[in-house]
């Protein structure tokens, strides 16, 4: 589950419409609609106010996790997010990111990126040894 999977689930179970949500979070419609479709990601202040408002973890909300001593009750996905050919464990939030936006590329897209990861790769070895 995303960040803009839980935002949208937080919303939705206490009944509001994007409206009221940009209202309450004082940004526009269009702002809520692009977090919950995963397009972006609101800033780190935005995200503690509203893990705030509805009595969430930070690390619930942004990794879908939340530790031992935290004591909010929420049902959480558990296990691992499944893709073709990988597995994200739900704590890399970075991976499934990259994910996500990765597999809404074009084919030449894909291999752009495939090649600049590989030169950075190459020389992070190459730095390394």
């Amino acid at each position: 589950m995303t960040v803009g999977e839980r935002l949208k689930n937080l919303r939705l179970n206490a009944k509001r419409t994007l409206k009221r949500e940009s209202d309450i979070f004082n940004v526009s419609l269009n702002t809520v609609y692009r977090w919950e479709h995963n397009l972006t990601i609101p800033k780190k202040s935005v995200l503690k106010k509203i893990a705030n408002f509805y009595d969430v973890s930070f690390e619930w909300l942004t990794h879908g996790n939340i530790d031992e001593n935290n004591n909010r009750n929420h049902k959480l996905v558990s296990g691992e997010f499944n893709c073709e050919g990988c597995t994200l464990h739900t704590e890399n939030y970075a991976e499934q990111q990259l994910l996500y936006m990765f597999k809404k590329l074009s084919e030449n897209n894909k291999y752009k990126i495939l090649g600049y990861i590989e030169r950075i790769y190459v020389e992070s070895v190459q730095i390394s040894q």
